[in-house]
C-alpha cells in the first residue's frame, strides 16, 4: 500500500494527489476503515486490459457507493508478480439535469483541478496524439473503433460505451454534433516503465453545436500500435463545487471550426461545332 508512485485525479475539485502517502491520508478521511458501519462499495462495469508482457495494464469500473455512483479509470504495473496502482482518475457521476442546473449555477469543475503531476518526456508521442485529437474528435474516435476492448466513459450517469459498434454510434453523434475541446489547466502525462501505455490527463472545456461551455477532466489511456500511441480508453469527469467556481474553467473556449469550401463541379465550355452548309438542290426547269 506504501509502493510510489501514485498519482490521482479527484473525485473533487481539490483532490489532486501525487504521493501514495497523500492520497492515503485523504481516503482515511473520508472512509474510516475501524468504523462498525462501512459504506458498501459494489464493481458494476469493471474491465481490465493488459499490455502486451503482462507488466502493465488499464483498468475501468463504474462503482455504486454510499447512494453515489462513481467511475474510476486507472493505471496497473506488476513488479514481481504484484499488481500496483500507479494512478488513478476518480469522478461521482451525476444524473443529466443535475449536471445541466449545476452547470447553469457554473458549479461545474474539473477534478483535480489544480494537479501538479508533470508531463513525462517519454509520453511526448501521445500528449501530441491527445491534443490533436482535442479539436479533431474522429481523430480519437479512428482509434477507439479500432480496438475490440476500448471504452469511453462520459461525465454523468449510464455513459459507459465499449464495443466497436456501440463506439461508432456515439462518435457518429459526437462529431456530428460538432464536439471540440480546449485544455483549460496544466496537463499531465507519463508511462509505464515498460513503455506499453500511457496516459495524458488535462482539464478541458467541452462544447459542441447545441449545448453551452462545460468544464471536464479529461484522461485518456493510450497503447502502443504499431510503434505509436494510440487511444485505448477516454474518460470525462466532473465534480461539483460551489456556484460560481466553474466561470474560470470556461473563459478558454475551442475555437469554432472553419467552414468546409465544398469543391464545386467544373463546367464544360460548350464549343460552336461549324457544319458544312447544306447544298441547295437545283430546281430543274420546265420547258
Amino acid at each position: 500500500m506504501l509502493a510510489e508512485p501514485l498519482v490521482v485525479f479527484g473525485p473533487r475539485k481539490s483532490d489532486a494527489f501525487v504521493t501514495r502517502s497523500d492520497a492515503l491520508v485523504a481516503l482515511t478521511a473520508m472512509v474510516d476503515p475501524k468504523a462498525k458501519k462501512k459504506i458498501p462499495v459494489a464493481s458494476r462495469s469493471l474491465g481490465v486490459v493488459a499490455a502486451p508482457g503482462g507488466h502493465s495494464a488499464w483498468a475501468v469500473d463504474v462503482v455504486a457507493a454510499g447512494g453515489d455512483t462513481f467511475a474510476m479509470t486507472s493505471i496497473l504495473t506488476n513488479s514481481d508478480d504484484i499488481w500496483i496502482v500507479n494512478t488513478i482518475a476518480l469522478a461521482v457521476q451525476p444524473g443529466r439535469d443535475d449536471t445541466k442546473m449545476e452547470n447553469a449555477r457554473d458549479a461545474i469543475v474539473p477534478p483535480a483541478a489544480e494537479s501538479k503531476a508533470k508531463v513525462d518526456d517519454a509520453a511526448k508521442g501521445a500528449v501530441d496524439r491527445f491534443e490533436k485529437g482535442l479539436l479533431d474528435q474522429q481523430v480519437w474516435g479512428d482509434d477507439l473503433m479500432a480496438r475490440d476492448d476500448a471504452v469511453f466513459v462520459g461525465p454523468t450517469a449510464g455513459e459507459i460505451t465499449r464495443g466497436k459498434a456501440d463506439l461508432k454510434k456515439l462518435w457518429k453523434k459526437r462529431v456530428a454534433a460538432g464536439v471540440r475541446e480546449a485544455v483549460s489547466g496544466e496537463m499531465s502525462a507519463a508511462t509505464t516503465p515498460d513503455g506499453q501505455i500511457a496516459w495524458v490527463t488535462a482539464p478541458v472545456t467541452r462544447v459542441d453545436d447545441k449545448g453551452g461551455p462545460l468544464p471536464l477532466r479529461a484522461f485518456a489511456v493510450f497503447a502502443k500500435d504499431g510503434g505509436e500511441w494510440k487511444l485505448a480508453a477516454l474518460h470525462e469527469s466532473l465534480a461539483v463545487d460551489q456556484p460560481g467556481a466553474g466561470a474560470g474553467f470556461k473563459r478558454k473556449l475551442p475555437p469554432k471550426p472553419e467552414p468546409k469550401v465544398e469543391d464545386k463541379p467544373v463546367e464544360k465550355k460548350k464549343t460552336k461545332t461549324t457544319e458544312a452548309p447544306a447544298k441547295k438542290k437545283k430546281k430543274r426547269s420546265r420547258r
